[in-house]
């Protein structure tokens, strides 16, 4: 026979569940606003940003028993945040080469200027998407986040030899992708 809890019984697991429930609810209160400015200076569309700062939090909520006290969560959601922002844009990337091959136009009505502006942030997005993804973290981090390069290597875990190779690495290859574009 089992025996029944009286009502308002005090249960551990409980008490835990709702500490890491209201954890995570802080963390997100926190970060959620530099997820979120991130993901939109990166995609340059709102919505697909907010997609993204939905996508950062589920990974994290789903792996949320593995973290340690000693997580510094600014530097690690930078990088979630900038891996799932590349992830959006190159699946984005491939449905505008899908929707131009088949001679499909885009939805967006704008004035000139403003097409302009949407055009070079598409093709930034574009070449950023064909960049290894070191080089892409590294060069979003410092030149669209503007973080310091110490800063960006402890971030990613690495020197800031390396963040400064890396930059340099993104830099050259973009200004060879978007040439043409440039040119213009």
């Amino acid at each position: 026979m089992v025996a029944r809890q009286p009502v308002g019984y005090w249960n551990p697991r409980s008490q835990v569940i709702a500490v890491s429930i209201g954890n995570f609810t802080e963390l997100i209160e926190r970060h959620g606003a530099q997820v979120l400015n991130t993901a939109v200076r990166i995609l340059g569309d709102t919505q697909k940003a907010q997609d993204v700062h939905q996508e950062v939090f589920l990974e994290i909520w789903r792996r949320w028993s593995k973290y340690n006290g000693r997580t510094k969560w600014k530097p690690y959601l930078y990088r979630v945040t900038v891996r799932k922002a590349m992830e959006s844009a190159k699946r984005d990337s491939r449905y505008l080469s899908l929707a131009q091959q088949n001679n499909q136009p885009l939805s967006k009505d704008t004035p000139c200027a403003t097409l302009q502006n949407a055009e070079f942030h598409q093709k930034l997005v574009e070449s950023l998407a064909k960049l290894p993804k070191r080089q892409a973290e590294v060069f979003v981090l410092a030149g669209i986040e503007g973080l310091e390069h110490e800063t960006i290597a402890e971030s990613l875990g690495c020197s800031r030899t390396t963040v400064r190779v890396h930059l340099y690495r993104a830099v050259r290859r973009l200004a060879r992708e978007m040439a043409d574009y440039l040119a213009r």
